[in-house]
């Protein structure tokens, strides 16, 4: 069994002379179906010595697939990943590498390597729950970016102490125009807060306030309490497909018809 085992793994590995030491094909595929594969560099000034590298695809790869690692979540995931199995990011060549080391150890690294690499990978593969986690930082990263030259920006206060109740996710003030609170919605829990914000302002506090529900995704709230949200609140968008659009519409509700298209 062991041998067929190793047989196995083996005739699926291509190794190759390069001018940099050696090129490692697994056979391990991530999704465009390219194979994973590594370098092994040598130290040009101290042989034997030699670490192992990615081709400087990895990162770009992901990125452009959307994984946001300048995300405060994925990007601690990033480094918890580096950290455990020994590896280091070289941010200006896109380069995920080891230490250098002897050349008896390499094996051993190549080992913790490929793993590494493909749980990079499951960064495309999130679960619901991990995606959950980052929709609130995704979209507030991205309406900091939009609105933020434009007005002020307050995150998890209340409007103001007549409206304590309810703590909005963010708070956009641009000059001369109503603060408009924004909801991330992942709820029905979270809508009924929402109106019931809207609802305090108008009728209780008698302060101007537009209060916006970004949903996650079209399914988040059913279909009852979508339209209760649309009658009573100030804009009701949708995160997911159409962020682009999303931000802008709230962008608009913040600073009026003059904003601009990104």
């Amino acid at each position: 069994m062991k041998e067929e085992l190793c047989r196995a793994f083996c005739n699926e590995i291509s190794v190759k002379e390069v001018p940099a030491g050696l090129a490692v094909s697994t056979p391990f595929r991530r999704s465009d179906g390219d194979a994973i594969g590594f370098y092994v560099v040598r130290n040009a000034t101290a042989p034997g010595i030699a670490r192992l590298e990615d081709d400087g695809e990895t990162m770009p790869y992901l990125e452009a697939c959307g994984v946001d690692f300048e995300t405060q979540t994925r990007k601690k995931a990033f480094e918890n990943l580096l950290t455990e199995y020994g590896a280091e990011y070289d941010e200006g060549e896109n380069i995920i590498r080891t230490p250098l080391m002897k050349d008896e150890e390499l094996p051993r690294a190549a080992l913790r390597f490929v793993p590494l690499l493909l749980r990079l990978f499951d960064f495309l593969l999130l679960t619901q729950e991990h995606v959950e986690s980052t929709f609130k930082e995704d979209a507030a990263k991205k309406i900091k970016t939009v609105v933020g030259g434009s007005a002020v920006i307050k995150e998890n206060e209340p409007v103001d102490p007549k409206l304590a109740e309810v703590t909005p996710d963010m708070v956009l003030h641009a000059d001369g125009r109503e603060p408009v609170a924004v909801f991330f919605i992942q709820s029905a829990t979270r809508v009924h807060e929402a109106i019931f914000l809207q609802m305090a302002a108008l009728y209780e506090a008698k302060e101007a306030l537009s209060v916006v529900a970004l949903l996650e995704t079209e399914g988040t709230i059913n279909r009852d309490l979508h339209r209760r949200a649309r009658n009573r609140l100030g804009l009701v968008a949708t995160w997911e497909g159409d962020q682009d659009a999303a931000v802008q519409r709230i962008e608009r509700e913040v600073i009026g018809t003059e904003a601009t298209m990104h």
